[in-house]
């Protein structure tokens, strides 16, 4: 071990010779420290600890100061305003200059401190940056966050944005380029979201081990069955098979269902989103009488057999002529495709996450979370980035879906089930 390490370990461990030695060069002031703040203290101890690193080079290069050798290369010349990336933000540092020895081209005989690249990599300011950003904090505020009463640099809203946005690009195009043909993929749910008065379109894709990816996601003013096509015809030139039978699982728009039976046939399975249909139902009833519909509703969905929530949902809609066609009418409309799951004998934990699009609104939610201070964007182009950095962030925290080990079972279904339509 180098006596550098050993000198480096004795302060960290708490050696009582360094401390005495630290509290003898330092000698802070507690009154001032309490009244100032100790982020204020750290931060200053932070910038002298850098200050110190640089020194410690430029003594290694040129010997001790006014100290003579014969041996040594460069030569101290003098200093300048420097900047260090600490917690995220550039701070001003002394840089020592240090210049080859006797350099004959004395433009060119600047050495450069490995010390001083070392506190300047991206990595440093992008890492915390986009951290923070993700975790809802807004352009706006980021400045405020970081700063420990130093100057800090590089941190106006304009520059956030634009390095934010730089760091976040490379990540982005590889999902856009992300093959699809690496996973066996069983179950495809759609959804929309709303961010900043546009709509996004984003397919989640569950595969045979239960693990959760995102697809693929696509903008447009709503959910228009050419924006769904693009975004389905964009998943299958990326390796997804048309071919292989899949169960989908989307909110009830019927520009989806046009999108997905004009690119994997008329016969595929549909399940729609209970949670939607009942809530749509809702709409048409009194306030008064909400409760109990959705209660029946619920009941309905929760029997084993399709046979049964069919002759309970049809005495519902018989029920539901005393308050009106357009509540009847509410029910009807795609009825027969919120019980896709029960015609597939999907039951327990399983049927509980693919019966609703529960699955792609935790999704969302993090995205919200994520975006939450984040209230103008400069185009679409600048959304997308946005958008798909904070899914892919929720992405890392998904988790299997429950009742995963009926997935084989639900697959031989798909294969055998023949073309229905009602």
């Amino acid at each position: 071990m180098s006596k550098s390490s050993n000198h480096s370990n004795g302060i960290v461990k708490g050696d009582p010779k360094n401390t005495e030695r630290l509290l003898e060069i330092l000698k802070p002031s507690l009154q001032e420290v309490i009244q100032e703040g100790m982020d204020k203290f750290i931060g200053s101890g932070t910038q002298l600890l850098l200050n110190l690193l640089m020194q410690a080079e430029a003594q290694e290069l040129c010997g001790k100061r006014y100290g003579r050798s014969r041996t040594r290369s460069a030569v101290r010349w003098g200093a300048e305003k420097g900047t260090a990336i600490v917690d995220g933000v550039k701070r001003g540092v002394q840089r020592p200059r240090v210049r080859v020895l006797r350099s004959p081209d004395a433009g060119h005989g600047e050495i450069q401190l490995e010390t001083y690249k070392a506190m300047n990599r991206r990595e440093l300011l992008d890492g915390p940056l986009l951290a923070t950003i993700l975790a809802g904090v807004s352009a706006r505020q980021y400045a405020n966050i970081v700063s420990r009463g130093l100057e800090a640099k590089g941190v106006k809203r304009s520059a956030i944005s634009r390095k934010a946005i730089a760091a976040t690009k490379p990540m982005v195009d590889q999902f856009r380029k992300r093959r699809l043909d690496k996973h066996d993929y069983l179950v495809l749910l759609f959804d929309g979201i709303h961010v900043a008065k546009k709509q996004l379109i984003v397919c989640i894709g569950v595969d045979m081990n239960g693990r959760k990816h995102v697809l693929g996601l696509h903008p447009g003013a709503t959910e228009n069955e050419i924006v769904c096509r693009d975004l389905i015809r964009d998943m299958i030139e990326r390796g997804l098979e048309p071919g292989k039978r899949y169960l989908f699982v989307i909110d009830g728009s019927k520009a989806l269902v046009g999108a997905i039976r004009a690119a994997f046939g008329q016969d595929v399975q549909i399940q729609r989103c209970q949670e939607h249909k009942i809530r749509d139902v809702q709409a048409y009833v009194p306030v008064k009488m909400r409760n109990e519909l959705r209660a029946k509703m619920q009941a309905a969905y929760n029997v084993p057999t399709e046979k049964e929530a069919w002759r309970r949902l049809s005495e519902l809609r018989l029920q539901l002529y005393h308050v009106g066609v357009s509540a009847v009418n509410a029910l009807t409309e795609g009825l027969y495709e919120t019980l896709t799951v029960h015609r597939l004998g999907v039951t327990g934990s399983l049927r509980k996450s693919l019966r609703t699009t529960n699955i792609m609104e935790s999704a969302f939610s993090s995205v919200r979370r994520y975006m939450g201070r984040v209230t103008s964007f400069a185009d679409e182009e600048q959304l997308k980035l946005w958008v798909t950095r904070s899914i892919l962030e929720s992405e890392r925290h998904f988790r299997t879906v429950p009742g995963n080990r009926q997935l084989t079972k639900l697959r031989e279904k798909l294969n055998q089930f023949p073309s229905q339509t009602k």
